[in-house]
């Protein structure tokens, strides 16, 4: 029998990647970009991105700053969702609330 108290879990896991994937290249300003801020549902995630879209709205004069909201905080981002983002904004800020 195992004696469960005395055994360390590891919850990360391993991810298989069938390709290598480079970080998408930051634009040269964000002076007149439109901010994408996607909340995740969960409790002051709403909260935490305003204040983030405020400040940034003023620290790089946004032209305009778009909020969304996943379905739900357990499940991935709907592709239909990351594809509106991708449409229409620059950038986008997506932050875990609790």
């Amino acid at each position: 029998m195992i004696d469960w108290s005395r055994v360390i879990l590891d919850p990360t896991g391993e991810v298989e990647r069938s390709e290598d994937r480079a970080l998408s290249p930051r634009p040269a300003t964000l002076h007149g970009a439109t901010l994408g801020l996607l909340d995740n549902g969960k409790p002051n995630a709403a909260l935490l991105l305003e204040e983030v879209g405020r400040q940034l709205s003023e620290r790089f004069r946004l032209q305009d700053v778009k909020a969304f909201t996943k379905d739900y905080f357990g499940t991935p981002v709907d592709t239909t969702q990351v594809e509106r983002i991708v449409a229409t904004c620059n950038f986008a800020v997506t932050a875990v609330g609790d």
